[in-house]
């Protein structure tokens, strides 16, 4: 019989190619790309987000999917539905530790207030700042 954990295994082993050019890659379960799994007999289906209306990978990933999850014994066909909310994906759907990678091997840097060079105003410290940057105006008041 197959099992929801035997198709998530093998999801497992298919990586996002958008996060090996990165240099962290990333499995697609743990990238947040599965949205479900369907299972009916011998037919597995998918269910995918993609990170852009574009993904260039689209078909590599699906192929890679319908290779991975046909070598469990049992399934007959894989089909990937791309279709219904395929393009509501977030940084955040990503698993804590898939995040935690990519922060250590591409870390963001934390920027405060207080830590800016001084004789850079900013809207949040220079009231004369933000006319100027609304009207497009240097010399508004």
């Amino acid at each position: 019989m197959i099992s929801q954990d035997h198709v998530t295994e093998a999801l497992r082993s298919v990586v996002d190619p958008c996060s090996i050019a990165t240099g962290v890659p990333i499995n697609l379960v743990d990238m947040g790309i599965v949205r479900g799994i369907k299972i009916d007999g011998t037919h597995v289906e998918i269910q995918l987000r993609f990170t852009s209306p574009v993904c260039f990978q689209a078909m590599n990933i699906t192929s890679a999917i319908e290779d991975a999850v046909m070598a469990i014994d049992g399934v007959g066909r894989v089909t990937c539905d791309t279709r219904s909310g395929a393009w509501e994906w977030t940084p955040a759907m990503m698993a804590p530790s898939a995040q935690a990678r990519l922060r250590r091997l591409r870390p963001m840097p934390e920027i405060q207030l207080a830590e800016r060079p001084a004789g850079r105003p900013t809207a949040e410290t220079d009231d004369e700042v933000a006319p100027a940057a609304v009207s497009g105006d240097p010399a508004a008041p």
